[in-house]
């Protein structure tokens, strides 16, 4: 019996290296408290507890990377796919070809270099190590992919006139990327002359710059903007819970879909300008949903009114994220639906914000707390 303890109390020292550091300290208090468990097949069944949750939570963060792997993996294939779509079929003369063959590149530089950029100040990664942030962080850019897809495509069905992007300019082009590049390497110059800067000022630094450039080259900015929200969002420095991501995630999707369908019903175009109020309101109803999951999965203790603005503020997170998905999901069926990409994530601010607001205001009923203790389930009341 003391033979199959100390070989139980080893494994379980080994095993917790294998773990993540916040789990890693779980394991070695099992391992430090056995020794206050009686002898015998008690300690036994404590240590074997242990090993068993220690193995499980191993297994999962393997799996996870494995899986994370495999669809960074699928990222690059899709990266360049839409590289080769963009470059296989027409002339280089031509001006829808060359404009989507820089829109392309400008994306696939964002989704290179962001993650480069940000590693020191942790804006754009490393990603969080949860299962929910790989999966939006891969899907959100495999979306980002694909809405170069659907450019590229829409754009070889047009002729040129009217309809068309126009003359392609390079100079345009290059003082665009120019611009936002000063303004991205700005934000940390200003931030070490002048420390105690406002928060404030960086954003409005940001913020005018992306502007600027969505007015020269809007399509580029998107790409920009979106590449950089999936990552800063995923990031283990992001202000965004991982419920709130997930609660985003799953009603933007479902409000995506049925965007779709709506940009694919053929209605007359005298009906435009309510089509649009209904994509509108078919994104605000979700992420207010959105919203109030994220405020009621927001758990704490303290100052209520600390942790009702905390719980506001997931809802608000949670509902942009629902409209940003639902505007990349819906463009990646139709390019039409390319304002979405723009006002839907404003749209989905304020429904987040509102049933987060009401969520706060209606706390759900306390539930009892439950925990593994070793091997253990046990419900606190």
């Amino acid at each position: 019996m003391d033979e199959l303890t100390w070989m139980l109390a080893g494994m379980l020292r080994h095993a917790a290296r294998l773990l993540p550091p916040g789990r890693q300290q779980w394991a070695e208090a099992v391992r430090a408290e056995a020794g206050q468990v009686p002898a015998g097949w008690p300690r036994l069944r404590w240590l074997a507890g242990g090993l068993w949750l220690a193995a499980r939570e191993g297994a999962k963060m393997m799996v996870g990377k494995v899986v994370y792997r495999l669809g960074l993996v699928a990222v690059a294939a899709a990266v360049a796919w839409v590289v080769w779509l963009s470059w296989r079929a027409s002339p280089a003369a031509d001006p829808q070809t060359v404009t989507d063959r820089v829109r392309v590149l400008v994306g696939v530089a964002a989704l290179v270099v962001l993650p480069w950029v940000g590693r020191r100040h942790g804006w754009f990664g490393p990603v969080r190590g949860s299962i929910t942030p790989r999966l939006v962080r891969l899907a959100g850019c495999v979306a980002v992919c694909g809405l170069g897809v659907a450019v590229v495509r829409m754009d070889s069905h047009l002729g040129l006139g009217p309809h068309g992007p126009g003359p392609f300019s390079l100079p345009r082009e290059i003082a665009a990327l120019v611009l936002l590049g000063a303004a991205l390497a700005a934000l940390p110059l200003v931030k070490a002359r002048c420390p105690d800067v406002d928060a404030g000022a960086l954003w409005a630094i940001a913020g005018t710059a992306g502007f600027v450039m969505f007015l020269v080259v809007p399509l580029q900015a998107i790409a920009i903007i979106y590449v950089a929200g999936i990552l800063a969002a995923t990031s283990r420095r992001s202000p965004v819970a991982t419920a709130s991501l997930a609660a985003g995630a799953i009603a933007g999707l479902a409000a995506g879909l049925v965007v779709a369908l709506a940009v694919y019903a053929n209605i007359p175009d005298s009906y435009a300008g309510l089509m649009v109020l209904g994509m509108l309101v078919l994104t605000f109803l979700p992420a207010a949903l959105a919203g109030v999951a994220a405020a009621w999965l927001l758990s704490g203790t303290g100052d209520p009114q600390e942790l009702r603005e905390a719980r506001i503020r997931q809802g608000l997170l949670a509902g942009a994220v629902a409209g940003a998905a639902c505007g990349l999901l819906a463009t990646n069926f139709s390019v039409v639906a390319v304002f979405m990409m723009v006002i839907g994530p404003l749209a989905g601010a304020a429904g987040g914000a509102l049933g987060g607001a009401v969520a706060a205001d209606h706390p759900r009923r306390p539930r009892p707390a439950r925990s593994w203790s070793a091997g253990l389930f046990v419900a606190h009341w």
